[in-house]
């Protein structure tokens, strides 16, 4: 993998396979999450040069790794399933390589205890990265050029493709073929000359989620591991720290609040928020009055999808433009990936 916010002058490069000459076209990906760099992978499979520019400093979006004290927590996504084939692959690859682990937690749902085989049913196929989250999306970015902290403000047609301006001013192309993968909302803003691509996107919903990341010096929790619709306020909790390769210093907690309640503070402070969830959780599991060595609460935006795009992919060969992301056919990992992996495709069926 290589980050960089050096600007490149490379617009076609000359490959040889099999003793022939192959023109090699540069190709742009906007998000580098999971989608994206699904589809970065696929681009650079058939040979294109493949630039991924992200607006944070950081890859892999809501597959994401934060520090809570000297341990690793991971506030976005909780594990990976994996029901499709192309998805299982990838997972498959995954485990084997060391980059994820099959996790079984110790799961309670709606404040009532699961018998063994209704646990068995709940938890089977759980998949997390070690060791974090954020190794899910490490093998997709090897061989792919990545800028992160560069903030896409909009795509331009040019005589030769696509070039790309950021809100710093600065530009980058021409680009053979540009693909869009971050949330609905944002990917409308940014398609310019192609925003006929967004006619649909309307009809996506998004709702925001906070994330609570807290630490303790000492267990407190009851002997469960994974709670889910505790109440109108909190719609999981994880104890991190049960997931393989995590440390196992403390006693780390991920707490995920409800879409609605999320959607009524999001624009609160963060503080406030770490607050009045802990209470909550406190309250819900009868925790002795306990006061975390870390805690802090993260905004996702873009958290969850309520309502899909119902599709897996938006590509037009006219533009070669294409849009890709989880909310195109669900919430899940393997949603973003099938997204990607199929917006990759259909671009290279387009140039090559």
């Amino acid at each position: 993998m290589k980050l960089s916010r050096t600007r490149s002058v490379l617009r076609v490069l000359v490959m040889r396979v099999g003793g022939q000459v192959k023109l090699t076209w540069r190709t742009a990906v906007i998000g580098a999450g999971l989608a994206g760099l699904a589809c970065a992978r696929e681009l650079r499979r058939a040979g294109s040069y493949v630039e991924v520019f992200e607006k944070e400093r950081i890859i892999g979006g809501r597959m994401a790794t934060n520090r809570a004290g000297m341990v690793s927590i991971d506030h976005g996504a909780q594990y990976l399933t994996a029901r499709s084939s192309v998805f299982k692959n990838y997972v498959n690859e995954l485990t084997t390589t060391g980059y994820a682990a099959k996790w079984e937690p110790r799961t309670m749902v709606g404040a009532t205890d699961l018998d063994d085989e209704t646990l068995a049913k709940h938890a089977t196929g759980w998949y997390v990265g070690t060791p974090g989250m954020s190794s899910i999306v490490r093998p997709l970015a090897e061989g792919v050029r990545i800028q992160t902290g560069r903030t896409v403000h909009t795509i331009e047609r040019v005589e030769k493709g696509w070039r790309i301006w950021f809100d710093d001013q600065t530009n980058e192309g021409p680009f053979k073929a540009v693909a869009v993968a971050v949330p609905a909302p944002q990917a409308r803003l940014l398609l310019g000359p192609a925003a006929s691509l967004a006619d649909d996107l309307g009809k996506v919903r998004i709702s925001p989620c906070w994330a609570l990341m807290v630490r303790l010096d000492e267990p407190v929790f009851p002997p469960q591991d994974v709670f889910s619709d505790m109440s109108d306020v909190i719609r999981w909790i994880a104890r991190n720290n049960t997931k393989p390769g995590r440390s196992s210093r403390g006693e780390t907690v991920v707490v995920h609040a409800s879409m609605e309640w999320s959607r009524e503070t999001e624009d609160a402070d963060p503080q406030m928020i770490a607050d009045d969830i802990w209470d909550e959780v406190s309250n819900i599991l009868s925790l002795p009055p306990t006061r975390p060595a870390q805690m802090t609460a993260h905004l996702w935006k873009h958290g969850i999808v309520e309502h899909s795009l119902g599709e897996s992919f938006i590509f037009s060969s006219d533009h070669n433009v294409g849009i890709a992301g989880d909310w195109c056919l669900g919430r899940l990992a393997e949603h973003a990936f099938e997204s990607g992996v199929g917006l990759g495709r259909a671009i290279v069926g387009s140039i090559y």
